[in-house]
């Protein structure tokens, strides 16, 4: 009986619902009998509820309750209800008999659409929730009509749009919501609309159009220039066209302004300067980023460019020195790398069963988290697969720390 106390204030809601009602068929001279049937279905739902059988339960609700101005908001409620208890289907009965009601009026007739849309969008019918939410925004194309409807709409078919992943559709949308004052400065409407620009880039950069994919970005700032896989991109874009100098600076604004990104700078980094033959200005920077945020990735860059230039003893002294200030398993595994060839045959065998043992144990670490529901990931997402939150997934900083 988990769900007896949500329910039982429902059915106070219900309660209400049907006396309203009622007082005002009384007022009206309606028929007596309904009253007193629709009195008798409201014990036969109690009865069902102080049973445990909630479905029959709201299905006797919804039946005893004459739908009238006075109760067209507990029928929302009650579908809204049922969606949330996965009950998709009867939560579209619901709300399909109420907009079925002639003389309905403007508001709640945009009130039932829109959660009738809510019911097709759980239950996968997209094409009709996209056909509703249209007809709610045709009949508030102007701005003074029931502004609050077409803003919801619009908000619930950007998320239609982006789970068939039609970016251009959804990016109208979005600027259409951003006219209005209230979303005006939407930190996360402006990230999401920014990573549907960065989707179109990829599709351009998949074709080689890395000047269209190079567009895209520019309409990516527009919405966010904080946003890292549009500066990652058009890196990647520069890089590709030979514009290595660039990218090196769009790659270092990110290692300025978003640290925690400094594992996914610096492969591209080191080509960059690779290219233009410059790898003590790379060295550098490395030495001046890890002042800055030490960080187990500049580390291991760092290492291989101490081992190529002085060979494996300075790096493995070089490597020394920073695992004993700050330990972590990453580095270990490398330094027992370094070390095992110039072990004994004994020595080196159990070298190598400790260095197994703890890269089977971070393999089993997760590398990102969801900052807003906690999911965790051994890879980078932009969009959680969780709670399908934009930019809510970063490194997890100490993952690789003992």
């Amino acid at each position: 009986m988990g769900y007896l106390n949500i329910y039982l204030i429902v059915l106070a809601a219900v309660f209400a619902g049907w006396l309203l009602g009622r007082l005002t068929s009384s007022q009206n001279s309606a028929n007596p009998k309904k009253a007193t049937d629709s009195f008798g279905d409201y014990f036969v739902g109690l009865n069902y509820l102080l049973n445990d059988e909630p479905d029959e339960a709201i299905d006797t609700f919804i039946k005893g309750i004459e739908i009238n101005s006075d109760t067209i908001e507990t029928h929302l409620a009650l579908g809204a209800l049922l969606r949330r208890r996965g009950k998709v289907d009867k939560a579209i009965k619901v709300h399909q008999a109420l907009l079925g009601r002639p003389a309905l009026g403007r508001h709640f007739a945009d009130s039932t659409r829109l959660q009738l849309s809510r019911d097709y969008i759980a239950a996968g019918l997209l094409d009709r929730a996209e056909r509703l939410l249209q007809e709610i925004l045709i009949e508030n194309a102007n701005a003074n009509a029931n502004a609050n409807a077409k803003w919801d709409a619009l908000s619930l078919l950007i998320t239609i749009y982006q789970t068939e992943k039609e970016w251009e559709k959804a990016i109208d949308c979005a600027k259409r919501l951003l006219v209005n004052e209230q979303y005006k400065k939407d930190k996360e409407l402006r990230a999401a609309a920014s990573h549907y620009c960065c989707e179109l880039s990829e599709l351009c950069l998949s074709e080689d159009k890395a000047s269209k994919a190079r567009e895209q970005i520019t309409r990516a700032f527009i919405f966010d220039r904080g946003n890292v896989r549009a500066s990652l991109l058009l890196a990647q874009i520069e890089r590709r066209l030979g514009n290595y100098k660039p990218a090196i600076k769009e790659l270092v604004r990110i290692r300025t302004n978003n640290p925690e990104f400094i594992s996914q700078v610096l492969g591209p980094l080191a080509e960059c300067y690779a290219e233009l033959e410059n790898m003590s200005e790379y060295e550098k920077l490395l030495t001046n980023t890890l002042h800055d945020e030490p960080n187990i990735s500049v580390v291991l860059a760092l290492l291989e460019m101490v081992k190529s230039r002085s060979g494996d003893e300075a790096a493995i002294e070089f490597l020394n020195e920073y695992l004993t200030k700050k330990p972590s398993l990453i580095g270990l595994v490398e330094l027992l790398r370094l070390q095992i060839p110039n072990a004994e045959t004994v020595i080196s065998s159990n070298l190598n069963l400790l260095q197994q043992m703890i890269n089977k144990l971070l393999r089993k670490r997760a590398a990102y988290q969801c900052n807003h529901c906690g999911y965790e990931s051994r890879s980078l997402y932009w969009l959680c697969p969780s709670c399908q939150k934009w930019d809510k997934i970063k490194p997890i900083l100490e993952a690789d720390s003992v």
